[in-house]
């Protein structure tokens, strides 16, 4: 008889967090004009490209694969590696191509950097070994990032362009992930700043050259751009500021402010601050005619889980603003992270290794509110979890797409939220 399979949270919280290739590819997949070659077979690459190519549709016009057979694997990938890489230069021509071997491959011990040299790629290339990354999504774009600026000078930072700031820390990686920059640059430009680079995240090698002239380095997610921000304030001597991202309006106002108090120049808040209260107002109203029906919005229980800096910060605007809590529970993804819980939230579980406690806890989440990814909704499903609300707010996600352009992080993000959550309570899904 057939053994039933095995549902315990450990068994489905692997495939919350992709593997560190994939982050590494991440990086890279958000230079536009940048090209990837992974080096080994195509199931490797195909899951690389599979979980960015979403939220990064032009992925796939350069994003390769060298195919390596089961020979390669033994006697070296010289070959197929060299016959990839002239295949790029006709197909496409990018600024800079990352050649990364995966985990099999990493084991022969390939001079990536002498083939390509061979091959005279006619732009600089970054060679990494992905059998030589531990850990998960994380940690491989935190390593790409760091190999991308060891590989590719800035500028020198004789010139300061006052009111410049770089968003560090943003990724095709994660769930809608390119609204939320864009409303990010959008709040910025209302207080009167200008966006100079996003790294890993929309910004061409010529752009990401000129980083150094910002002002200052804004980090939105900690468990990405961290790192990176505090190697450019030892490198380059640039100032940085790392803060949660912000999901409500209250926090949206907070986080430019303090953005502004690391700032020479004082903003321009008017045109913010109006567009905050206009968009309250509209809130209020439309709350206040739900309540008189419904009631007020609340969950005895909620768990927010995704990557850390995303579930904290949206835990804190779901509980500041939007809506009543009993229980309120984080679920950091990639592990514990290095921010400070906020006060809104009672307790946070590591994704990577509390696997009993997480059981319990989604399987008391019966009419409640989950805040995640396709992971946990199914792991509801799996177990006959009923009545809990459930909104995706990172990947893997199986069940819906994003088309309408609509952030989650900002003053627009922050109405949609009260919106979503409405409507799902209302209608209990």
């Amino acid at each position: 008889m057939a053994k039933p399979p095995k549902t315990e949270w450990d068994n489905t919280c692997t495939q919350v967090g992709a593997c560190a290739l994939t982050g590494a590819v991440a990086f890279f997949a958000g230079i536009p004009d940048a090209a990837v070659v992974v080096n080994g077979p195509l199931w490797c690459s195909f899951y690389a490209r599979r979980h960015l190519e979403r939220q990064c549709p032009s992925l796939a016009e350069r994003f390769f694969c060298s195919q390596a057979d089961n020979e390669a694997v033994v006697y070296g990938t010289e070959a197929c590696l060299s016959e990839t890489l002239r295949l790029v230069e006709t197909q496409c021509a990018p600024a800079v191509l990352l050649i990364i071997n995966n985990c099999s491959v990493g084991l022969i011990g390939d001079d990536l950097a002498g083939i390509a040299r061979q091959v005279d790629l006619p732009c600089p290339s970054v060679c990494m070994d992905g059998g030589g990354l531990t850990g998960g999504f994380w940690d491989g774009y935190r390593a790409a990032a760091n190999e991308y600026f060891n590989q590719m000078p800035l500028a020198d930072r004789t010139v300061v362009e006052p009111r410049t700031i770089n968003l560090l820390g943003l990724s095709v990686g994660y769930y809608n992930a390119d609204n939320d920059r864009r409303e990010l640059q959008r709040i910025l430009a209302l207080a009167g700043y200008r966006t100079l680079t996003c790294p890993g995240a929309d910004s061409t090698v010529l752009e990401l050259k000129e980083l150094s002239r910002a002002e200052l380095n804004i980090v939105v997610h900690e468990e990405l751009g961290g790192e990176l921000a505090r190697q450019l304030e030892t490198k380059y001597g640039m100032p940085y500021i790392s803060l949660l991202p912000p999901y409500g309006i209250e926090d949206t106002l907070s986080w430019v402010n303090s953005i502004s108090a690391r700032m020479q120049s004082r903003p321009a808040i008017a045109l913010l601050r109006q567009e905050a209260e206009r968009r309250q107002r509209e809130v209020r109203t439309a709350v206040m005619d739900m309540e008189r029906i419904w009631g007020d919005l609340w969950f005895e229980q909620a768990v927010v889980a995704a990557p850390g800096s995303v579930a904290m910060g949206l835990a804190r605007a779901l509980r500041q603003e939007w809506a009543d809590v009993g229980a309120l529970t984080v679920l950091a993804h990639d592990a514990l992270p290095a921010i400070s819980l906020p006060q809104q939230v009672d307790r946070i579980l590591d994704g990577t290794s509390d696997s009993k406690t997480i059981q319990d806890c989604l399987r008391n989440l019966a009419d409640g509110l989950l805040l995640g990814s396709g992971s946990e909704t199914a792991f509801l499903r799996q177990h006959q979890v009923a009545g809990t609300v459930c909104r995706n707010i990172a990947l893997p996600v199986y069940d819906e797409i994003i088309l309408d352009g609509w952030p989650f992080m900002g003053l627009r993000g922050a109405t949609r939220w009260q919106e979503n959550l409405w409507n799902g309570f209302r209608r209990g899904e």
